[in-house]
């Protein structure tokens, strides 16, 4: 298999926790957003109405105070030197997530990921958030946004593989050539072709069919 575009989720994924549960504690509301997070994954509230509700505390912010904020995240060992070793196969990365897509825009350009999914908090002229969701984007919508970078591409979803690890990256899943369920809850282990549990993201090379972590690049 001749693979074209790499995904990967963000929350559990690339960042060892929550992006958005971090990013509530430091704005204030931590509370509020660890009931949310765990009514999602109990299938009693939509990501939809996570969004709502989450994106009324930054009302005021800016891009840069997400960045400020995100600095100190926990993440996975080796992103960079997964992304930089997929590029230089000719396999580009995308992040592909239910976080906020200006906190996937924030890995992106730290770890070169050439685009990213998620919901888009509103912004008045001044580029402040005003606290409303300007376009949602849910589970469902990652396939249609991974369609999408295919078509810009001009290549098949079967030439592509996804890492994950919850149940928002099971349509995914289903969608894509190949899976990893990475130290994933159960519902996404299940759904997956395999899993890994790995304190580094460069431990996927050697499972996906076809790539060799020891291969040299392109010349």
């Amino acid at each position: 298999m001749t693979w074209k575009l790499a995904c990967f989720d963000l929350d559990g994924t690339l960042a060892r926790s929550s992006t958005g549960l971090h990013l509530a504690q430091k704005i204030g509301h931590g509370g509020v957003m660890r009931t949310l997070e765990d009514g999602y994954q109990a299938g009693e509230v939509s990501n939809i109405e996570v969004a709502r509700i989450d994106g009324l505390y930054y009302r005021g912010l800016g891009q840069a105070d997400i960045a400020r904020m995100l600095n100190d995240i926990p993440v996975i060992r080796d992103i960079r030197k997964t992304t930089d070793w997929l590029a230089a196969h000719g396999i580009p990365s995308v992040i592909c997530t239910l976080a906020w897509q200006c906190v996937g825009d924030y890995f992106a350009q730290r770890y070169g990921f050439v685009g990213s999914s998620g919901p888009v908090l509103k912004t008045d002229p001044m580029g402040v958030f005003t606290g409303e969701v300007e376009a949602h984007f849910t589970e469902h919508d990652k396939p249609v946004f991974v369609g999408s970078m295919c078509q810009s591409l001009g290549v098949d979803l079967s030439q592509v593989f996804h890492v994950g690890d919850s149940v928002s990256d099971i349509p995914l899943f289903e969608a894509v050539g190949y899976s990893i369920a990475l130290n994933a809850h159960q519902a996404a282990r299940e759904k997956a072709r395999i899993t890994l549990d790995s304190d580094s993201l460069f431990d996927i090379i050697g499972l996906i069919p076809g790539l060799d972590p020891d291969a040299r690049a392109f010349s």
